[in-house]
């Protein structure tokens, strides 16, 4: 992964050890990638492919394990497109049922768990033909999470995703459990308010750099707002993007449209989807997440389109042929909000 940072006139400097920049403040907005001379002559010839556990993936994209986001329609689209996703927690029986299609024609597919019954969920997943679960908690640093995902792992010899952690403390001990690959973001997601309910959170791209370095994959998680971050995300070290409110509204996405035309997007610590759920908000447990009403976006593959078209060009621009040329080649640059401005399509119409 790059940690490379361009200076002036050729010299560069590696995070964190950059001058007059709080190595832990930096988020995919405060950054450029570096153009580069280039002996890639067409974005044709890049190469996306990653592997992830047992799948070897053309395209490093996951979706969310949020219940207006993923469900067996994404998942199969998703699948169709080279990318995976999640099904996340809810009724057993049911998803039981979507694994055992899915696993019979063999469809890559990762099966969200919680804690409270999760190794007897992934058991029962496992039989129907499950290869990869999330442990999927809020917080990922939680050593019950993490024994949680050592034993599934040791007894049912599944590969094992776990998350949400930023910092390098969090992932040793990932480690030391055995996990397989770590989902990396707290507080960034569109529909997530964990920064301003806890106070909690650390700026992504810092904690991709603070992460990626550990030897285990990992999974930027939250913050995608444009094709632009997915390319910085890879770069830094993330192995792939997982994506929620930007696939929210797309004609894949779980749910029926509302009298106004739109479709619901909400987290998975929102209000709206506790209630649903039989989950009380009371002083143990604050609502962290948003429901929101979203324009509809027409198919998933579009998004996925634009996603990919950036990250190719990110590579050419790099000089990078696959991933991990890429991750070794790129280079970031500081930016000022100036820059940023300057960035950002700006012409009115003129007569």
């Amino acid at each position: 992964m790059s940690k490379t940072f361009y200076k002036y006139l050729g010299k560069t400097e590696d995070w964190p050890h950059l001058s007059d920049v709080y190595p832990s403040s930096l988020t995919y907005d405060d950054v450029y990638l570096v153009p580069q001379t280039s002996p890639v002559a067409s974005r044709s010839v890049v190469d996306t492919s990653i592997e992830f556990g047992p799948y070897k993936l053309e395209k490093p994209i996951i979706s969310a394990p949020m219940d207006t986001i993923s469900g067996e329609k994404m998942i199969r689209e998703l699948a169709r497109l080279g990318a995976i996703g999640t099904l996340p927690r809810g009724d057993l029986e049911e998803r039981v049922s979507i694994c055992n299609r899915l696993s019979f024609e063999e469809i890559p597919c990762v099966y969200a768990v919680g804690l409270k019954h999760g190794f007897e969920e992934a058991s029962e997943l496992k039989r129907n033909g499950a290869k990869v679960v999330v442990v999927d908690v809020a917080h990922g640093g939680s050593l019950q999470a993490q024994e949680l995902a050592k034993e599934i792992k040791k007894k049912l010899k599944l590969t094992v995703v776990v998350g949400n952690i930023v910092t390098h403390t969090e992932i040793e001990s990932y480690k030391k459990h055995n996990i397989d690959i770590a989902k990396v973001g707290v507080g960034p997601g569109g529909l997530c308010k964990t920064r301003v309910v806890a106070g909690t959170g650390f700026p992504q791209l810092s904690a991709i750099f603070e992460t990626s370095g550990s030897g285990l994959p990992i999974i930027a998680d939250g913050g995608i707002k444009q094709a632009g971050d997915m390319a910085k995300a890879i770069a830094a070290g993330a192995t792939m993007v997982m994506i929620g409110s930007l696939f929210a509204g797309t004609d894949e996405t779980p749910g029926e449209y509302t009298m106004n035309g739109k479709k619901i997007a909400r987290g998975q610590a929102s209000i709206e989807y506790m209630r649903d759920n039989n989950i009380s908000t009371n002083e143990f447990r604050a609502a962290e997440g948003i429901s929101v009403e979203v324009d509809p976006k027409g198919p998933v593959h579009r998004i996925v389109e634009m996603l990919m078209g950036g990250l190719r060009s990110a590579m050419t621009y790099a000089g990078a042929t696959n991933i991990k040329e890429y991750q070794k080649k790129a280079q970031f640059i500081m930016v000022t909000t100036s820059a940023q401005r300057e960035g950002v399509p700006w012409i009115k119409n003129v007569v």
